[in-house]
């Protein structure tokens, strides 16, 4: 399941680590990453490596020939593989793009997707439809709609500072009766669910009478927790921002028609429970928008954010709360190319077909804690076959009685975060909660000084109704 890196890959975020005051250390499992295609013309195997490869000619005498063999593919609404091959260019071209394959995420909506040169912009022409994609590394993904029964999408690229390349064609076809899977694909090659669009235009925003049922709710838990610990007990509410709150760049034209008030909901909130005694509410937007030239700190393929993105949040909750903290320079990072992420899934493609790459921390200090030793370095799976999360109540120690204690209850946005806590936190006390609310037995049992509930914004409305 795990790929490893692609050497393009690390080059690029090895450059976005070093715009960062705290340099990490940063390491790669190889220097390429293949992978095999048959052609639609041929029949025969090709090997296909990282796209640098791909754009480098024989000689710099060779003619700039734009020959391309085009594969024609026609699905319904499983992808095939389209692929394109040039037989000579100069070196100033960019490389073919290669198109994995395609499916429909609608009736007349289909998602293309495929590698390239890195940090190259896919140009998308398809009929008079036009769009420009910025591929994620060496890895796109783009959306065209589809009028009539098919069409015949053509794409090219344009990696910094090189001529575009030629075409490559991929040929679609449309299908009524196809899945509406949600999905929505941005100018950033990254794949969204639709509900949380309107977290990104602003339309979901809440009622006079729901934010007196947030502050009302918040209170509520203020004075039961203090009651069951017999003590005072900081009620902290964590959100993390939608990906496209902290990329609002990525959204396509038609996105950005649709915008009223960005994250209006998650204002209203942070200003609803930033007025409740006993409540400290951290909104991460500022932070996570701080360091988003500092590496990935979401997934493309995946609705959550990395282990990267995590420990900057990390970093920016423990700072809220006046409490030290690691620093990036305690991990190394490690740069994996990944396909299970749960786009893939949504989208239909299955894992093994897209990829993309990410950052995974390892601590380069003696761990206190087994979260981050029982992991594997994949968008999902890991979290979920792990036994520390497996719906259960788990409780570390790190046997610093200067510490303080906290109970932690999150979502799945809370898995790559609680690493990090648990080594600054003499106990630690985790448990999942989709139902968002306080377990106050736990409360009674461990008297935390801490209890952290972690919402992402896209679950917001939860603050409504849970107590």
């Amino acid at each position: 399941m795990k790929k490893s890196a692609a050497a393009l890959v690390l080059t690029a975020l090895l450059l976005s680590f070093a715009a960062c005051s705290d340099k990490p250390a940063v390491t790669t499992a190889a220097e390429t990453d293949t992978y095999s295609s048959v052609s639609e013309t041929d029949g025969a195997t090709k090997e296909m490596t990282s796209a640098s490869e791909t754009a480098e000619p024989e000689t710099d005498e060779e003619s700039a020939d734009d020959t391309v063999t085009e594969t024609e593919t026609e699905t319904e609404t499983d992808a095939e593989t389209t692929t394109a091959a040039v037989t000579t260019r100069p070196k100033s071209y960019t490389a073919v793009p290669s198109i994995k394959g395609n499916t429909l995420l609608e009736p007349g909506v289909a998602l293309i997707y495929g590698s390239c040169e890195e940090d190259s912009v896919i140009k998308l022409v398809c009929g008079g439809f036009v769009s420009e994609i910025k591929a994620d590394g060496e890895f796109f993904a783009a959306s065209v709609p589809l009028e009539g029964k098919s069409a015949e999408a053509r794409l090219t690229a344009k990696a910094p500072g090189k001529e575009e390349s030629p075409e490559a064609v991929c040929k679609l076809k449309n299908n009524s009766g196809a899945e509406n899977r949600g999905l929505a694909v941005t100018l950033g090659s990254r794949v969204v669910e639709k509900r949380v669009l309107s977290d990104a235009y602003g339309t979901n925003a809440f009622s006079s009478g729901e934010i007196e049922k947030i502050k009302k709710n918040a209170r509520y838990r203020v004075q039961r927790a203090e009651t069951k610990a017999g003590k005072p007990v900081n009620i902290v509410y964590v959100i993390v921002p939608d990906p496209l709150t902290v990329y609002p760049e990525e959204l396509t034209e038609e996105m950005k028609n649709n915008v009223e008030e960005p994250s209006k909901r998650m204002k209203q909130a942070v200003a609803a429970l930033s007025g409740v005694e006993g409540v400290t509410v951290v909104d991460l937007t500022k932070a996570l928008t701080e360091k988003k030239d500092c590496g990935k700190l979401y997934y493309k393929l995946d609705s959550h954010w990395t282990e990267l993105g995590a420990f900057y949040g990390y970093q920016a909750v423990m700072e809220a709360l006046g409490l030290p903290h690691r620093e990036l320079s305690d991990y190394n990072i490690d740069i994996e190319t990944i396909d299970d992420t749960d786009m893939t899934v949504y989208s239909g493609v299955g894992t093994g077909e897209m990829f993309e790459a990410a950052p995974f921390l390892s601590a380069l200090f003696e761990e206190k804690t087994p979260y981050g030793r029982n992991k594997e370095n994949t968008a999902r799976i890991w979290s979920f076959v792990n036994p520390f999360f497996s719906g259960k109540v788990s409780v570390t120690e790190t046997g610093d009685t200067g510490m303080p204690s906290a109970i932690f209850l999150f979502d799945s946005y809370g898995l790559n975060i609680i690493p990090y806590f648990a080594e600054s936190f003499n106990v630690f006390v985790t448990e999942p909660c989709w139902e968002y609310n306080i377990d106050y037995s736990l409360v009674q049992k461990y008297a935390p000084d801490h209890v952290i509930m972690l919402l992402a914004e896209r679950t917001l409305n939860e603050l409504v109704g849970a107590i």
